[in-house]
């Protein structure tokens, strides 16, 4: 067996093992969110994707606040022990498959990567520090809803490029 071989080998094991946990500030899913996201889950049964809602402060506190308060309860919610990447217009844009191969690199080191949305006002430089990761799906702002549907799909699509199936073109 090649070295090449062996490493794709290497690569499929680790992803099998992949978990995906999704944190963002917003509200529960509403019916066309929840069955979108549930048609792409049912499409990667060796993957789990876990959502994490968490609710955004009131509309009646200043914005410093409520990035504040909204940037320590995505925090806290981290484990430390996984790669998280942030989600926001300031990061990186990355195409589907630079996507991937951050996942296939992050793989390789940690069990499970975190992903977060922030608030409608952003996030805390605290946590721009704290991430491996700041990217940005588009330059376009997306509600936190379609966002999360997005990025479900794109999980998908990442994982079969890794795998080398033919879903991506």
């Amino acid at each position: 067996m090649t070295l090449r071989a062996c490493g794709e080998i290497l690569i499929k094991s680790f992803l099998q093992l992949m978990k995906f946990k999704i944190h963002s500030i917003s509200k529960k899913s509403n019916d066309w969110e929840a069955e979108g996201i549930t048609s792409l889950l049912k499409k990667m049964p060796h993957h789990e994707v876990i959502f994490n809602n968490i609710r955004s402060t009131s509309k009646n506190v200043s914005q410093a606040y409520s990035i504040e308060k909204e940037s320590n309860l995505l925090m806290s919610a981290l484990e430390k022990k996984n790669a998280t990447i942030l989600w926001d217009l300031q990061g990186k844009q990355v195409s589907s498959k630079q996507l991937s191969k951050i996942i296939q690199d992050l793989s390789l080191e940690f069990k499970q990567v975190e992903f977060i949305i922030g608030g409608s006002n952003g996030v805390s430089e605290d946590v721009f520090s704290q991430v491996r990761y700041v990217l940005s799906a588009s330059k376009l702002t997306f509600p936190h809803k379609l966002f999360k549907l997005i990025l479900t799909e794109q999980i998908y699509r990442a994982c079969q490029i890794i795998e080398g199936h033919p879903y991506h073109k």
